[in-house]
């Protein structure tokens, strides 16, 4: 058996797709990793009730209503305190989420150019409650003759919580309007007056709970968990087509009798296979310790997990995919069949586990086939480890445990219907 493992380690050393695998995906995930990117608008997360800032107008606010809010869309061209106020008591109301985009160089001129472009562009290539446009000046305007010169809303939805944002806005201006006279025109004035009117108002306290099923992650933890999940998407593609190389080796040797000549020489089919699973096990860890060189690369602190921790978790995790991919590769029979499953194998599980995106908010049925996927239960796994629990490595071995011997079950029982044709009886 010891030969059969060292000639399949040979062949797979000498085929150039394995090795594009094994040095490109850890490569990705290198840069993945090292990525300072905010992904906290993809998630249900426990944010505190603060402006979203974007980086430009033709960033898109779809994807911001992670909690069902009413995403306001503000170009704010002016950006005083007032205006500051006025976006801050909108969002702190706890119904909208305001996402805006500062424009410091525009002037009145081009203000209702920018409304009638961005008007266009956003109802027909965004999702989002209502666009407010800010003109420059704000409190200037404010303290004239008409409010309405000041900032322009429009409904860009059917919700009918952008009429309880009129309300709000209406009620704002009045408080607004009534201490700019009061105060003679003084913003600051008006402003301090507006702040102590608002310390008199109860604070609303939010305590965010555990449950059953949900744990609270930090903003900086979320920003992890979403980045690992990118991390792990990428690198199982170098897993998943280990195995499959396996199995290609395992194909051609099927075509070409190799395990007529095998059995004749007094090894039976359960060693030529276990010989085969030997070669996925050094693939997988031939792969994750390319992945160990690479973590010199990146910041140990930014992954919220320690090294040792996250080794565990790649290394399991790709255990279970290559040895499944070896599974499904050696059922098919076929090399170019063999890689469109595999491909299909990791594509969906990464989808319907939730790593490219938050799942939460889709049907049943799409969350109940999350926990079939191995992916689901690593990603939590991710989770339980960058809170600290203790439980999320011993969770991380019983789910490997327990999809091995799925895999060792399912696929022997099929491959022993399936080997009377092609593997022999024996």
């Amino acid at each position: 058996m010891n030969a059969l493992v060292r000639s399949t380690i040979k062949l797979l050393l000498r085929m150039k797709g394995f090795w594009f695998f094994l040095l490109i995906t850890p490569f990705f995930t290198t840069l993945i990793l090292s990525t300072k990117e905010n992904y906290i608008s993809f998630y249900d997360s426990d944010t505190p009730e603060m402006i979203s800032e974007l980086d430009g107008a033709d960033e898109k606010v779809a994807y911001f209503n992670g909690k069902g809010k009413c995403v306001i869309k503000v170009y704010d061209a002016s950006k005083d305190d007032l205006s500051e106020y006025m976006l801050n008591k909108i969002q702190q109301s706890g119904l909208f989420q305001v996402c805006r985009v500062y424009l410091p160089d525009l002037d009145n001129d081009k203000f209702d150019d920018l409304i009638k472009e961005r008007l266009e562009v956003d109802g027909s290539n965004d999702r989002m409650g209502a666009a407010m446009f800010i003109r420059p000046g704000f409190a200037a305007n404010l303290n004239g003759s008409e409010n309405l010169e000041a900032f322009a809303l429009y409904k860009l939805s059917e919700d009918s919580r952008t009429d309880i944002l009129e309300n709000e806005i209406r009620t704002i201006l009045t408080k607004m309007g009534s201490q700019l006279v009061s105060h003679s025109g003084n913003v600051a004035g008006t402003l301090n007056a507006l702040e102590s009117i608002d310390e008199m108002i109860p604070k609303k306290k939010t305590v965010a709970l555990n449950t059953a099923d949900k744990n609270t992650l930090t903003l900086e933890q979320t920003n992890q968990k979403s980045r690992m999940g990118y991390a792990l998407a990428i690198l199982t593609l170098g897993y998943v087509f280990g195995g499959i190389f396996v199995a290609h080796i395992c194909i051609n040797e099927q075509k070409d009798c190799v395990f007529t000549r095998i059995k004749l020489a007094g090894m039976g089919m359960t060693e030529y296979f276990f010989s085969k699973i030997l070669a996925v096990v050094f693939v997988t860890f031939m792969l994750t310790g390319i992945m160990a060189i690479c973590t010199l690369f990146i910041d140990v602190e930014a992954m919220g997990m320690s090294i040792p921790d996250f080794l565990l978790v790649i290394s399991l995790m790709g255990l279970i995919f290559s040895t499944l991919s070896l599974m499904i590769g050696l059922l098919i029979g076929d090399v170019m069949s063999s890689n469109v499953a595999a491909f299909t194998l990791w594509s969906m599980s990464a989808l319907l586990s939730g790593l490219y995106f938050p799942i939460d908010g889709t049907t049943e049925v799409i969350r109940t086939l999350s926990y079939i996927m191995p992916h689901k239960w690593f990603l939590d796994g991710t989770e339980l480890i960058l809170i600290g629990d203790k439980m999320g490595q011993i969770m991380i071995l019983c789910v490997t445990v327990a999809y091995l011997i799925i895999i060792g079950s399912i696929g022997s029982m099929c491959l022993k219907v399936k080997r009377v044709d092609e593997w022999g009886s024996n």
